[in-house]
């Protein structure tokens, strides 16, 4: 029974890559541009700062995906005003993709974590990551300290190319927390939602 079950999962995970012309494998290298509305908690007025150059960031990713399964990183470089702390985030995602036309249009869902770091341009404050100074947290505290975002998408492919819009949203769930069982804290936004467009490239 467990033999069949395991099959059958395989099945599922290649059959959409074999019905179309997607590469079973394949690795990408985008950049995106993305929207953080400053903590904006009415779904009325997210888009408001849209014309705000400070309101928005580069980012550089990096996409491994097989058959419908996407592993990404994220990595947000510093914008708006640095002149006191310059703020970088990496947001490693695992998400599926949705086929809505085959080899054109794919929805993408999926989960992730995100880890910040910080470091103070006024002061001699060392670096820190997740509000911990990083000399002194290990990789552990790092990662378990690091909140959960959830994450959609939509992507549309030409050839090699993609073009995609995405939506993150940031909760304040946390690895710890999620490990001793509080789930509920996924539902619950800490107001750092971003909104992103992104061009990838597949390298092979």
């Amino acid at each position: 029974m467990r033999k069949l079950l395991f099959l059958t999962m395989i099945i599922l995970l290649f059959l959409p890559a074999t019905v179309g012309a997607r590469n079973v494998f394949e690795v990408g290298l985008g950049v995106s541009g993305i929207y953080d509305p400053s903590q904006a908690t009415e779904v009325s007025s997210f888009f408001d700062g849209m014309g705000n150059g400070d309101n928005w960031t580069l980012g550089v990713g990096l996409n491994t995906r097989l058959s419908i399964v996407n592993l990404s990183l994220l990595a947000m470089i510093p914008a708006g005003d640095t002149s006191q702390e310059l703020s970088y985030g990496l947001r490693t995602s695992l998400s599926l993709d949705i086929p809505l036309v085959t080899d054109r249009l794919y929805l993408s869902a999926g989960a992730g974590i995100s880890t910040d770091f910080t470091s103070s341009t006024a002061d001699s404050t060392g670096p820190r990551v997740n509000g911990r100074a990083m000399d002194s947290a290990s990789f552990e505290d790092a990662l378990t300290s690091s909140n959960l975002h959830m994450k959609a998408g939509l992507d549309l492919l030409f050839g090699s190319a993609k073009l995609g819009l995405f939506y993150l949203l940031e909760t304040i769930a946390t690895v710890e927390g999620v490990s001793d069982g509080d789930w509920s804290d996924m539902l619950k936004t800490n107001g750092g939602n971003r909104f992103g467009m992104m061009v990838q490239l597949a390298l092979f």
